[in-house]
C-alpha cells in the first residue's frame, strides 16, 4: 500500500513427488525475491511424511536466504519423538518454530506425550530459546469449548513463552478486527499476524473450510459461480477479494501478513505486490 510498509510470510507444505518437489522450489525462488519476513514449512504426521516434512525445512533453512520458521505438531507422539524432532531443528540452525497440537490421525492415542500446544511451547523452550509462534482462530478452534475458553488458551500459550500469534484463514476482515478486539480485552499485546489463503479452487476451499470451521461467504459463492468458465476471471477475482480484504485490515493498523501458498506463486505474488511489496536481487545461499 503507498505510503505504508506491509511485512509478508508465507507457508509451504512439504511435496510428495518429484513433480511436486520442483514446483515448491520454484515458489520458493519466486517469493524469496519479495523480501519475506519468514517462510514456514508444514509438518507431517508420523513416519515417512514426517521425514520429508523435517527434510524439507531443513533444506530450506540451509539453501534459502529466508530466515524459516518449522511447523511441529504434538500430537500421537511421545514426548521425546517431539523433543528429538526440535532438537534436530535446534542443530540445523532453526530459531523459529511454529508449536501446535495437530490432527490426530484416526487411530492415534497420546500416552506420554505433549497433550496440547501450550505444553509444546513449554517443552521446546526447555531445549533452546526458540521464537515460537502458535495458532489462533478468529472462528473459534472447532475442539473448543467456547469462544472464551479458546482466546484464554490462546493467551496461555503467549504468556508462558510464545511470541505471535497466526492465525487460521478467514475472509471476511471484520471477524479478525472482532478477534483482536476481544483479545485486547483479556490483555492479548502479543502480535497476531492474519492467516490469508488465496482462493485457487473455490469448490475445495469450500470443502476444506467446511471440515476447519472457517466460514466462507455466500458472496464468494455467488461471485466465483458467475465467472466458473473463465479461469483468468477466476484468478483476477481471487487477486482483487484478498486484496481488498487485507487493504482493509491494514487501515485498521495490520503490518504483517501470512499467506497461505498451496506451493503455489502467481496468487501470493500478485497479490502481495498489489499490497506494496517490491521485488528484489535474491541472495545466494546463507551467509556464512
Amino acid at each position: 500500500m503507498k505510503g505504508r510498509s506491509l511485512e509478508f510470510s508465507y507457508e509451504f507444505f512439504p511435496p510428495r513427488s518429484q513433480a511436486m518437489d520442483r514446483r515448491l522450489w520454484r515458489a520458493v525462488g519466486q517469493l524469496e525475491r519479495l523480501n519475506p519476513a519468514f517462510f514456514s514449512v508444514t509438518y507431517g504426521a508420523l513416519g515417512s511424511v514426517q521425514n520429508v516434512s523435517v527434510e524439507t525445512a531443513i533444506a530450506m533453512q540451509s539453501e534459502s536466504p529466508v530466515p524459516v520458521a518449522a511447523h511441529l505438531t504434538c500430537v500421537d507422539a511421545s514426548r521425546q519423538q517431539v523433543d528429538a524432532v526440535a532438537r534436530d531443528f535446534h542443530h540445523a540452525g532453526f530459531d523459529h518454530i511454529v508449536a501446535l497440537r495437530g490432527d490426530s490421525s484416526p487411530n492415534g492415542q497420546l500416552t506420554d506425550g505433549y497433550q496440547n500446544a501450550a505444553e509444546l511451547v513449554e517443552g521446546l523452550l526447555k531445549i533452546a530459546d526458540f521464537d515460537i509462534s502458535v495458532a489462533a482462530y478468529p472462528e473459534v478452534h472447532p475442539l473448543a469449548q467456547s469462544a472464551s475458553q479458546d482466546l484464554q488458551n490462546l493467551k496461555y500459550k503467549l504468556d508462558i513463552g510464545a511470541s505471535r500469534a497466526i492465525t487460521q484463514y478467514f475472509f471476511d476482515a471484520d471477524c479478525f478486527l472482532r478477534f483482536r478486539d476481544r483479545a485486547c480485552k483479556i490483555g492479548i499485546d502479543k502480535p497476531i499476524i492474519p492467516g490469508i489463503l488465496p482462493v485457487h479452487d473455490i469448490d475445495k476451499v469450500s470443502a476444506f473450510s467446511q471440515r476447519c470451521g472457517a466460514s466462507l461467504p455466500d458472496l464468494y459463492i455467488s461471485q466465483f459461480d458467475k465467472v466458473k468458465h473463465d479461469p483468468q476471471a477466476q484468478y483476477q477475482l481471487s487477486v482483487d477479494l484478498a486484496v481488498a480484504m487485507c487493504e482493509q485490515l491494514a487501515a485498521e493498523g495490520v503490518d504483517q501478513f501470512h499467506l497461505y501458498t498451496l506451493n503455489q506463486t502467481d496468487l501470493c505474488l500478485d497479490i502481495s505486490l498489489a499490497l506494496g511489496a517490491t521485488t528484489q536481487p535474491v541472495k545466494v545461499g546463507k551467509a556464512a
